[in-house]
């Protein structure tokens, strides 16, 4: 993978789903915010 940044906010992504599952599901609005960066840099990449 060319662009490691886009890596670890995935990483960190799946861990706020994850403590959303055990813990509490607000981590799912920061999980989906860091998809939507993501999303945005994978855009900005393909440019």
């Amino acid at each position: 993978m060319k662009d490691k940044s886009v890596a670890i906010l995935a990483i960190i992504a799946l861990i706020c789903i994850g403590l959303a599952i055990f813990i509490d599901w607000l981590f799912l609005i920061l999980a989906v915010i860091i998809m939507i960066i993501n999303q945005r840099k994978l855009i900005k990449n393909k440019k």
